[in-house]
């Protein structure tokens, strides 16, 4: 890596997406050791301008591995505890700014902002929910409705989230995923789906954090509601679904 950067005219910034999925690698976190030596000596020798570790969990979970116990400390010479607070969410003006430069190109006539106003009120703007019921209306509902003008209507909006709710994606593959591999995030969004329970949005709180970390729920009025219609109608259908399923046993 040395000779990379020594090589280059300009500073030269690592970029490592996924970073969760290769976090109990050892020689993964030996390569991480590594880069962290050589920004240490950073004076003497060429080195990385910066290392961006992409992922969902808190990066101070692979920092206790990298340093030894003693040296366990929440700064960083990486800023690795730096807070990401940028809202990635899509606003209704948001999506009615997308909106207007399809009708730019494809001139469906559709009303933008209704159509704001029904993406965002099932969505709460969560970025790939957003992009997949545009999608949708775009290559498959326009099928089903025989123009591009019909399908960008309320009646084409509804099949949308009627092919969404339906479908196996990779979002909501991890969403019961996580289901599995943390019961009391399962049983925390059960209650509050089906006894109307309500839990004070306590950031300390290590469920509550997971969630939000995931994206699962969100802040309302200071409880825990679940993030947006869609994931809501989702996690009712696969409840009851699993409970049909226990029933036949």
């Amino acid at each position: 890596m040395g000779d990379i950067c020594a090589a280059s005219d300009k500073p030269i910034v690592l970029m490592i997406d996924e970073v969760d999925s290769a976090t109990n690698n050892q020689v993964f976190i030996d390569f991480l050791a590594q880069l962290r030596a050589q920004y240490l000596k950073r004076f003497q020798q060429p080195a990385l301008k910066s290392v961006i570790l992409a992922g969902v969990y808190d990066i101070k979970n692979l920092r206790q591995k990298i340093r030894p116990e003693d040296e366990h400390k929440y700064n960083s010479p990486w800023n690795i505890a730096a807070d990401f607070d940028i809202d990635m969410s899509f606003s209704k003006d948001d999506i009615a700014g997308m909106l207007g430069e399809y009708e730019m190109d494809y001139h469906t006539g559709m009303n933008m902002r209704e159509m704001a106003g029904w993406i965002y009120d099932y969505t709460s703007g969560y970025p790939f929910l957003v992009s997949r019921l545009c999608q949708l209306m775009d290559e498959k509902v326009i099928r089903e409705c025989g123009s591009r003008e019909a399908a960008w209507t309320e009646e084409g909006f509804h099949a949308a989230l009627r092919m969404i709710l339906s479908e196996k994606n990779t979002l909501f593959e991890s969403l019961i995923g996580k289901l599995h591999a943390y019961p009391q995030l399962d049983k925390m969004l059960r209650t509050i789906l089906f006894t109307g329970k309500t839990f004070s949005y306590a950031a300390d709180g290590s469920v509550i954090d997971m969630a939000a970390m995931f994206g699962f729920v969100r802040n309302c009025q200071g409880n825990v509601a679940i993030a947006n219609r869609i994931f809501e109608t989702r996690l009712y259908n696969y409840y009851l679904s699993e409970y049909a399923q226990l029933q036949l046993q």
